[in-house]
């Protein structure tokens, strides 16, 4: 910079001095050459200042300040995680390296909790196998599934598997849980039913076989114990005959459960049917069959073959369990209210109307905590008496999945002392004229 400034002010020394010595030597006379002189002065004196002019160096520009919001953030995988973890149909668990719950997807949090996150597995699942288990896949074992029969209501199955390394922030374990309450429950309900059914077969033929042994030998020149026993075993027979009757029919109905029935049902003709093939056992014990009036049984969306057994089953029903000289009252109600049908339909959606059929016995009425059983196969309140009767035990279990399959419902009314009342509601097509 110094050497630059020392350069100019000689260079300026030199015009001057030349410009004064120019003024010396001419006169007054010359002014003319002294004008020109004084401008070639001044350009040297401006090609002098031009160049020893430095132009200044420009400094980089400063680099404009971006938000932190707009910096590039660090990756977090957890939260794709846990959404891609909630649209799973099973409980998930994820644990960090502390068996704290990382992540919940929503099945586990409906099931365990909501606010289940960064607690203990302990204090969510007090299952010591299961952390037994833990333990044998932090020594690099692979445990068996773990099956936990109690949690919540439900028979769960646990399945783990640890997280990779790389995987840290989102967890350590990850803990499947397999939902198996349905097929225990099958698996429950297939056991009894074998039961059963060998219960319910076995006892006539014991009977059978019994009476036949002793024909062939001590009563076997006996004609009046050979045609009581006869008579017996007939019986024990008819009654094994309803038994397989009445699975077969069960076994086609759950078949064909989840179909909806074709054709259509006449209420009034099928009722008489019904009414006309119990007026003998009804008569032989006084009692008197009641039915509505035929103007209010409508027709209905249904298999006709299925709605029979319905009607039959319930009729015969209340005339074994009504007392004699009683009365056993059959009637019927249609339904418009929107606020009635979504009461008693389980599918009420785009129903105009249904129809209520009821069949009320004068009999012994039945406790309540009978009554949720009642359409179980094989459930009975009185087992001897129901087999005195000549019941199977299945046929409220076929009155309920027939009524299932029509898109209706049973309901079951008792009060002890005074009765019971088995009513079942049938969707219509659309609302009778006289209804609406």
């Amino acid at each position: 910079m110094r050497k630059g400034f020392a350069t100019l002010f000689r260079d300026l020394a030199v015009v001057v001095v030349a410009l004064a010595a120019l003024v010396g030597f001419t006169g007054r006379s010359d002014w003319p050459l002294l004008v020109v002189a004084v401008a070639a002065a001044l350009s040297a004196l401006g090609f002098v200042v031009l160049r020893h002019h430095e132009p200044q160096e420009q400094k980089p520009a400063a680099p404009a300040l971006v938000p932190e919001s707009a910096l590039p953030q660090p990756v977090s995988l957890r939260e794709p995680t846990r959404a891609l973890l909630d649209a799973l149909p099973d409980p998930v668990l994820v644990l960090d390296s502390q068996r704290r719950i990382a992540i919940a997807n929503l099945a586990a949090r409906d099931l365990l909790g909501a606010d289940i996150e960064a607690t203990s597995l302990l204090a969510v699942l007090r299952q010591p196998a299961l952390l037994t288990a833990l333990d044998a896949l932090a020594r690099g074992e692979t445990p068996e599934p773990l099956e936990m029969p109690d949690i919540a209501g439900h028979s769960l199955i646990a399945e783990m598997q640890p997280i990779d390394p790389s995987g840290a922030e989102i967890g350590r374990t990850l803990i499947v849980f397999h939902d198996v309450s349905n097929l225990r429950r099958a698996e429950s309900l297939r056991s009894d039913f074998v039961a059963n059914v060998s219960h319910e077969l076995k006892t006539p033929l014991a009977t059978l076989i019994g009476f036949l042994e002793t024909l062939k030998g001590p009563a076997r020149n006996d004609e009046q114990a050979r045609s009581r026993f006869l008579d017996i075993m007939l019986t024990e027979a008819q009654r094994m005959s309803r038994i397989v009757a009445d699975l077969l029919s069960l076994s086609r109905i759950e078949l064909n459960e989840y179909q909806p029935p074709e054709g259509e049902a006449d209420l009034k003709r099928l009722l008489a049917s019904v009414v006309d093939g119990l007026t003998l056992k009804a008569e032989a014990r006084g009692i008197v069959i009641r039915t509505p009036d035929p103007s209010r049984l409508p027709r209905v969306p249904g298999d006709a073959d299925e709605l029979t057994q319905v009607v039959q089953n319930l009729v015969d029903n209340a005339l074994k369990y009504c007392r004699d000289q009683a009365v056993v009252t059959v009637s019927a109600e249609i339904i418009t209210d929107p606020a009635l049908l979504r009461l008693h339909l389980p599918h009420p959606k785009g129903v105009k109307a249904a129809v209520a059929l009821s069949v009320n016995d004068q009999g012994p009425g039945i406790a309540r905590e009978h009554i949720p059983r009642l359409t179980e196969r094989f459930y009975r309140v009185d087992t001897a008496r129901s087999r005195d009767l000549g019941g199977t035990g299945l046929g409220l279990a076929i009155v309920k999945h027939i009524v299932n399959r029509h898109r209706g419902k049973l309901e079951i009314q008792s009060v002890l002392g005074q009765g019971s009342t088995f009513t079942i509601y049938l969707p219509m097509d659309s609302a009778p004229a006289k209804a609406a």
